[in-house]
C-alpha cells in the first residue's frame, strides 16, 4: 500500500479530490484517508507542520498500515534566483538543516542525511519530465523554520550549498522512513522562492496552485508504480 503524505490540508485535499472511495478516519487526533488513486490503493494522511508533527504522524501511519512505499507531496521554498514559483523538485537526497551537533562532534555533526528511493526518483524523473516542467533533482533542506529573508537564505545555502529547496517536514518523514525501512520520495512545488525578488514571499498567492499541481504529478506517478 502506498502512503502520500502532506503537511497542510491544501495539500492533501488537492490529492483527495482526485481519489474515488475515499474513507476518513482519525487515528490518534492525525487525519487520515483510504481511497483509490489511479487505480491503486492508497493511504493519504496530513501530517501537520513542523517535523515534530511528521515524525508523530509518520510512525503513527506505519504502525496501523503496511505501507510499502511513502510519496511526500506538497509545497517548499526555492533556494535559488533561476527558480521559478510551480518549477518541481524531486528529492535525490533530504538534510535536516537544523540539526547540529558540531559544538560536540566537530563537521560530523552538522545535518542529519537520508537518501531517496532510487527507484521511485527515477519514476518521479520520467513522469514530471513527460510533462515539460522544469525539475530539479537534489537535496531538500527540512528543518523547523520558513527560509525567508536574505540573511536566513544565505545561512541555509553557505551550510548546504546543494539544496534545491527547503521545507518543514520531509526530514522527519525521511527518518522515520529509514528506521522502518520503507522506501520514501519528495516531491515539492514551489510556491515561493526566497532569492528570486519577483516571488519572495508569495507562498499565500501560490499555495494552492502548487499544491494542485503537486498533486497532479502524485497522481501521474501513483500510476506508473
Amino acid at each position: 500500500m502506498i502512503a502520500i503524505i502532506g503537511a497542510m490540508e491544501q495539500e492533501v485535499e488537492a490529492l483527495r479530490q482526485r481519489m474515488r472511495s475515499v474513507e476518513r478516519k482519525t487515528i490518534s487526533k492525525v487525519s487520515i484517508s483510504s481511497g483509490i488513486l489511479a487505480d491503486h490503493e492508497v493511504i493519504l494522511m496530513k501530517s501537520g507542520v513542523g517535523k515534530g508533527e511528521a515524525a508523530m504522524a509518520t510512525t503513527i501511519l506505519l504502525e496501523h498500515f503496511p505501507i510499502s512505499a511513502i510519496i511526500n507531496i506538497g509545497t517548499a521554498g526555492g533556494l535559488h534566483e533561476a527558480q521559478q514559483v510551480l518549477d518541481v523538485v524531486i528529492s535525490k537526497q533530504v538534510v535536516q538543516h537544523d540539526f547540529d551537533t558540531t559544538a560536540i562532534d566537530g563537521e560530523s555533526g552538522k545535518g542529519l542525511y537520508f537518501n531517496a528511493d532510487a527507484h521511485l526518483i527515477a519514476l518521479c524523473e520520467e513522469t514530471i519530465a513527460s510533462g515539460a516542467y522544469q525539475t530539479w533533482v537534489g537535496q531538500v533542506a527540512s528543518g523547523d523554520r520558513f527560509v525567508a529573508g536574505k540573511d536566513c537564505l544565505q545561512s541555509l545555502l553557505q551550510a548546504y550549498p546543494q539544496a534545491m529547496c527547503a521545507e518543514m517536514e520531509a526530514g522527519a518523514i525521511a527518518q522515520v522512513a529509514a528506521h522502518y525501512q520503507i522506501p520514501f520520495v519528495v516531491i515539492r512545488s514551489l510556491s515561493d522562492v526566497a532569492a528570486n525578488p519577483d516571488s519572495h514571499m508569495d507562498f499565500p498567492v501560490y499555495v494552492e496552485q502548487a499544491s494542485k499541481r503537486s498533486a497532479a504529478f502524485c497522481e501521474a506517478i501513483v500510476a506508473q508504480l
